[in-house]
């Protein structure tokens, strides 16, 4: 396989020179497409002088030549826009191969600060999981992507997204073709509602008179005005045009209601249907009804002329020949033929762009691994690390937790780590519920890092709790709420619940923070509930010495050198013996007595 920088490297280099090649080209052959029409007007003088025939051979000679001539040059442009998304791409790729995926939507209207664990893993927003991962082209696909780092899809879902997934990973000339045929595409996941809604209207034209009127439009329209012309008085040719202004007065708010349903998306459908060509070769790709890629362009042509209703000499169409009615009679009969089957096509396009977002995630980090998936009652890692850190930086941690009531407490001091192992633990169980990989790796020698859990875990997290002030809450009451959610889950049979709580009732005293977390704890173990939670509260590492306790203490220490605070990021056995607070309130220039120094550490 492919090495991803080199391969993108080349990918850029390649491109970017193709680009520039063809521009050239395109400029070159501009200059004497120009020449080749003055010759031809020369050309067209000079035959139409000798004969009117020999003219109009060289007309109907040439014409055809000069339009497909104009077509080549133009597939040249083409070409050389492709070259440059495509190298572009490629820049992009090499950014976030240097942890820089800004370019990449983080996908924040998806945000819903009362999921169970979204807000507090930083799944969506900038420098998020999301922006990580996304690199969909349609709305559909994004909100595929969004569905699934959210567990709002099915088991089978995912782990058929893991194995194809898998399949595309050995393919990213392919996925880049894909992303580069959709890279211009102005999606709105709007559009796609509206096409959908559009589906179960109803035919526009109805009746046989109707119906009959539409067709003779046209005829009417000639014979009108040939009656101008040839009878006197010519008035009477008006006559023939009165049936299309009956008709365009009947169906005028229907006309304007079914364009605002499809209005703009004529192009939008066309590059559909070019990303359901690419899709379908694919390995693996599903057998789709129909011909979705000629279907969707042939919807895509007929939306689009309905937009020359913002012609301002539209009016000339409409009364000669009822030009709006008259495509809106062939969507009809689209609709009628295909009803069934676009939201098939729709789904197998939303399904393939997001499969492109996880197979590029696994090619551009193939130290990751897959998860294991086990019946036991456990969550088990090996060189755990978070996906978000840079992986120069990264440190990574072994855990092993049973998850029918048992509990990891960690304390530790300030910038110790906790809240970032409870994000890494968070985020790679999220990842592997998604069909992805985590960020499980160790370096050689040793065997790969694994993650092993149930499937069917649900994550819960209790992490950036905050005052809501449009419903009057304080952040201490809004973190009970939460704490009331997570119990509620706990206490649910039909759910395996996995917690990550952070500082646990850290808006009141130190007295009932301790009591209530106690019990809190205990009530969490008694429902057979599972996870970990982060404090510095030290008194509740008692539990662990609690006959048949569940509990078991971890430490993140941290080394103080003079006023120098060395990190190690890892996960210890036991209570935390070191501490940073006031080193840290000295830096920001408290004065604290060395007395009240030596205490604290005692």
């Amino acid at each position: 396989m492919n090495a991803p920088s080199p391969f993108y490297q080349q990918v850029r280099q390649e491109n970017t020179a193709l680009a520039a090649g063809l521009q050239r080209r395109y400029d070159r052959l501009a200059l004497v497409r120009l020449f080749a029409f003055f010759a031809w007007i020369a050309a067209a003088i000079v035959f139409f002088r000798t004969s009117f025939f020999a003219g109009s051979v060289f007309f109907i000679i040439t014409v055809p030549l000069a339009a497909w001539a104009v077509r080549k040059h133009l597939a040249i442009k083409r070409a050389a826009g492709e070259a440059r998304i495509t190298a572009d791409l490629a820049a992009g790729e090499l950014a976030a191969l240097a942890h820089d995926f800004s370019r990449f939507r983080g996908g924040a209207a998806y945000l819903d600060p009362q999921h169970p664990y979204a807000l507090d893993l930083d799944i969506f927003g900038r420098k998020s999981l999301f922006q990580l991962l996304n690199r969909t082209v349609t709305a559909p696909g994004e909100s595929r992507l969004a569905a699934a780092l959210t567990g709002r899809h099915p088991q089978e879902e995912a782990a058929r997204t893991r194995v194809q997934s898998q399949t595309l990973e050995a393919m990213p000339e392919w996925c880049l073709r894909f992303r580069t045929i959709g890279a211009e595409l102005k999606d709105d996941i709007s559009y796609f509602d509206r096409l959908l809604a559009w589906l179960e209207r109803p035919d526009v034209v109805t009746g046989t008179p109707d119906l009959l009127l539409l067709r003779l439009a046209p005829f009417l329209t000639i014979a009108s005005l040939a009656a101008m012309f040839l009878v006197t008085p010519w008035q009477v040719g008006v006559l023939g045009l009165l049936p299309a202004g009956w008709l365009l007065r009947k169906y005028h708010a229907t006309i304007r209601q079914e364009h605002e349903h499809t209005a703009a998306m004529g192009q939008l459908l066309t590059i559909y249907a070019d990303l359901l060509a690419h899709a379908a070769s694919r390995p693996g790709a599903p057998a789709l009804p129909g011909n979705p890629q000629r279907d969707l362009a042939r919807l895509g042509y007929l939306i689009s002329q309905l937009d020359v209703r913002y012609n301002p000499f539209v009016m000339f169409l409409e009364v000669g020949g009822l030009w709006s009615l008259q495509w809106l009679r062939r969507l009809d009969g689209w609709r009628r033929e295909h009803r069934e089957h676009l939201p098939v096509w729709l789904a197998a396009l939303a399904e393939t762009d997001a499969l492109v977002s996880w197979a590029t995630l696994r090619f551009n980090q193939p130290d990751w691994s897959d998860p294991e998936f086990t019946d036991e009652p456990l969550v088990e890692a090996t060189g755990l690390g978070h996906p978000l850190l840079p992986a120069a930086g990264r440190v990574t941690n072994d855990f092993r937790i049973g998850t029918d009531g048992h509990i990891h407490l960690i304390t530790g001091s300030n910038m110790a780590g906790k809240s970032t192992w409870l994000r890494t633990v968070g985020i790679n169980l999220v990842l592997a519920n998604a069909g992805g990989p985590v960020c499980a790796t160790t370096a050689p020698p040793a065997a790969p890092g694994i993650l092993r859990t149930r499937p069917d875990l649900q994550v819960w997290t209790s992490m950036r709790t905050q005052d809501d002030l449009s419903e009057n809450t304080s952040s201490f009451y809004a973190e009970l709420k939460r704490l009331k959610a997570i119990i509620e889950a706990v206490s649910d049979p039909g759910q395996q619940v996995f917690f990550l709580l952070d500082e646990i009732l850290k808006g009141t005293n130190s007295r009932d923070r301790h009591t209530g977390s106690r019990a809190l704890i205990r009530q969490l173990i008694r429902d057979r509930g599972a996870g970990i939670i982060a404090t510095h509260d030290l008194e509740l590492a008692a539990l662990e010495k609690e006959p048949g306790s569940r509990v078991e203490n971890y430490a993140m220490e941290v080394q103080t050198m003079g006023d120098q605070l060395t990190f190690d990021y890892k996960l210890h056995p036991g209570v935390c013996q070191s501490f940073n607070a006031t080193a840290l309130m000295a830096r920001m220039g408290i004065e604290i007595p060395d007395d009240e120094i030596r205490l604290r550490h005692d």
